[in-house]
């Protein structure tokens, strides 16, 4: 019936399209200029303020796809479109606050960001070596003293520029160049450029010859990409068994091999400390001795952080203290936690001094001081400020954008939000560059009619054709060795409106399962009956536990390690829910739904931190509240087609349906015969009075 309509097609407008309303409260940060300070502010406490209600009209669109009566199922798609109170009628709800309000909040694109820049940490690192040795061998070549070369540049002036361009800052274009921080190298730029366009990279540098651009360009690309090879002395090396090369021995190295031994050694150069290497210029205050490993170990060492598997398993240890579990055959579920020393050992071939100093370099270096400071480069930061419009319905973060595709400006990447509108929210000022907002794909839907089996009535078979939440599945299962539990079923049958499609009490109906948002699939038990605008209904009402539920994956969603990880988005979830549901069909005829985000603090700083056990240790950020309730008229219409039709003489005194006609009919039938047939009796008594008496006259007679 809420499918169908009159004329029994799949086609009903209330079901094609329904209204309903959603109010929102954030909690404002606001010192978040405080806070955001790095790194002193990120010890600060924030200050939270509750702002709201934003209250929105939510309208669901739906198309229908198709009808199994086999099954007993109707599939169909649905997207939602908000639209603000403050800005159309919304026919009494609201009109609540204007969402064009700015609020400061944990930024989570920059959590997940920071983390998942330690693998583009290391990459970063080799790239960086690298280029430092060609700049070294190019220093060598001696060419910046030869009358040719300069001969190929329009003027003195060019020559310098492509010799020392930028030196000293982090933009350096000359191939000698060195940026402030010694990661940039303009050797990179130069090589770029002229792999790129030629001719373009001529006129940048004032390059006139094509004899010359030819040469320089062979002569860096064969030092960048390991072609051309130096001879150094062993005197800084160790082999494969870590012992150290014999004395007067030397060995050809290309930019690869410097980087290799450079990060897990000293210089092989002049056996100096790489300010990015494991002994990390000599500033590790954890490290007694220095570290020698081969060119081998120190190679595949870096090349495995920089994966995610490696550098976020590393973080995953060290936040935890042990490894992941591990089973017979590698990781999953339910397996053995050995030590992380154990961990480093196995999975990355260290031992503990120099897991020290990998732990180190990687979370003291780059996750707590180099990365926050690359991320606000590009205008990212840990607490951010949007409009209440984006951070419900879509904002785009150009680090993240970065990070994904390689460019800060790419809007068809980098996009978030904490509802699902059908397309993203685009601010004004994107609107004004022409930005299209990407959509959201609808949800795929298919149902129970309840023609098999009244009592599925509604009931979810599969959405986006899955029987379970997303976040919660095999895959997230697997993905993060059984860290994140797998929920099998956790969507299927729940409610679609209904309880059961025929009489329900809380005996025999003691739980209506429920999806709460995606957050969370809940049992809601039956707690007693209660009256609804007259009606006496089956109260079903939870309270469900935020500590219970962290939903960093849903946030994330990577299916790997990375969901799994302590203190990455510590964001958990709860839900003070009741429903309504009408006995007599099983219809839920009210709900009251207020769910709430919630920030563990003390976590963003301390990912050992155990989880939270108590309410007190978490700070709501984001609620939502939804009341919807049937109107006076249907529930007039309820009373009406329900109770006065099972009422033993009333119930055909609403006139609802055809068969109310026949009893009035029949009683006026009747009393029409029972008038006819009472003349036509006194008719006959009257005749056979006056026979009587007649027979009386004529016996006196």
């Amino acid at each position: 019936a809420s499918v169908r309509n009159a004329e029994n097609t799949w086609e009903n407008e209330d079901w094609l399209r329904s209204v309903s309303y959603r109010d929102y409260y954030a909690y404002d940060v606001t010192n978040v200029d405080e806070v955001n300070e790095f790194p002193d502010g990120w010890s600060k406490t924030p200050n939270f303020e509750l702002v709201g209600p934003f209250t929105f009209k939510v309208i669901v669109d739906r198309t229908f796809l198709g009808h199994n009566s086999t099954s007993g199922s109707y599939e169909y798609t649905e997207s939602a479109t908000y639209e603000s109170c403050f800005l159309v009628d919304c026919e009494g709800n609201g009109p609540g606050e204007d969402p064009t309000t700015q609020v400061s909040n944990l930024n989570i694109p920059y959590a997940t960001l920071r983390v998942a820049s330690i693998p583009q940490a290391f990459e970063i690192i080799r790239d960086a070596m690298e280029e430092r040795f060609v700049v070294k061998m190019l220093e060598l070549e001696g060419f910046d003293e030869d009358p040719e070369v300069r001969s190929w540049f329009t003027s003195n002036e060019s020559f310098d520029d492509f010799l020392f361009g930028g030196d000293g800052t982090n933009s350096p274009t000359g191939i000698l160049a060195e940026g402030e921080d010694p990661i940039y190298y303009g050797v990179k730029n130069f090589a770029k450029s002229a792999n790129s366009n030629q001719e373009q990279a001529m006129e940048t540098y004032g390059i006139t010859n094509s004899t010359g651009i030819d040469f320089l360009t062979n002569l860096v690309n064969s030092w960048l990409n390991d072609i051309s090879t130096y001879e150094v002395s062993g005197e800084h090396l160790v082999d494969d068994d870590g012992f150290p090369y014999p004395e007067n021995t030397t060995a050809n190295i290309t930019a690869s091999d410097y980087a290799n031994i450079s990060f897990g050694g000293v210089d092989p150069l002049d056996g100096s400390l790489p300010f990015f290497g494991l002994n990390k210029g000599g500033l590790n205050p954890k490290l007694t001795e220095t570290i020698a490993m081969s060119n081998t170990k120190g190679g595949e060492l870096l090349d495995q952080m920089m994966t995610a598997e490696g550098a976020i398993g590393l973080m995953y240890m060290y936040s935890t203290g042990v490894t992941p579990p591990l089973t017979g055959n590698g990781y999953g579920a339910g397996g053995l936690e050995l030590s992380k020393y154990t961990g480093y050992s196995g999975g990355y071939g260290i031992n503990v001094f120099e897991a020290l100093a990998l732990e180190h370099l990687t979370m003291d270096v780059l996750y707590n001081s180099y990365i926050p400071e690359y991320l606000a480069s590009y205008g990212s930061s840990r607490w951010t400020t949007l409009s209440v419009n984006e951070w419900l319905f879509g904002w785009h973060d150009s680090a993240a954008a970065y990070v994904l595709s390689g460019d800060e400006n790419n809007y068809s990447s980098g996009w978030f939000s904490l509802d699902a509108n059908s397309t993203y929210y685009l601010t004004p000022e994107l609107a004004q560059l022409g930005v299209t907002a990407p959509e959201n794909p609808p949800s795929h839907i298919v149902r129970y009619t309840g023609e098999q089996d009244l009592t599925t009535l509604g009931q979810l078979v599969t959405q986006n054709n899955v029987t379970e939440l997303d976040w919660h599945s095999e895959e997230m299962y697997e993905g993060t060795y059984g860290l994140v539990d797998w929920e099998p079923n956790g969507l299927r049958r729940s409610s679609g409106g209904w309880v059961s499609g025929t009489n329900i009490n809380c005996e025999e109906d003691y739980y209506l399962k429920y999806d709460l948002a995606g957050y969370i699939v809940a049992d809601i038990p039956c707690v007693g009956m209660k009256d609804v605008k007259g009606i006496n209904s089956v109260h079903y009402s939870i309270q469900t536990n935020a500590t219970e539920r962290l939903i960093q994956a849903k946030l994330l969603n990577s299916k790997t390690i990375l969901d799994a990880l302590p203190g990455s988005i510590p964001v958990y979830f709860g839900s003070d829910a009741d429903f309504y549901a009408e006995p007599v069909s099983g219809y839920i005829i009210k709900g009251d739904v207020t769910s709430t985000f919630y920030l563990d603090l003390d976590a963003l700083n301390n990912p050992t931190k155990d989880a939270p056990t108590s309410m007190d240790e978490l700070q709501p950020v984001f609620s939502i509240e939804i009341h919807p309730e049937l109107d006076d008229e249907q529930a007039k219409q309820i009373l009406s087609q329900i109770y006065t039709n099972k009422n033993i003489i009333s119930w055909w005194t609403n006139f609802d349906t055809p068969f109310d006609f026949i009893l009035p009919a029949l009683i006026l039938i009747s009393a029409t015969c029972f008038v006819f047939a009472s003349k036509k009796f006194a008719e006959e008594e009257i005749n056979i009075f006056e026979d009587e008496v007649a027979a009386l006259f004529d016996e006196s007679e």
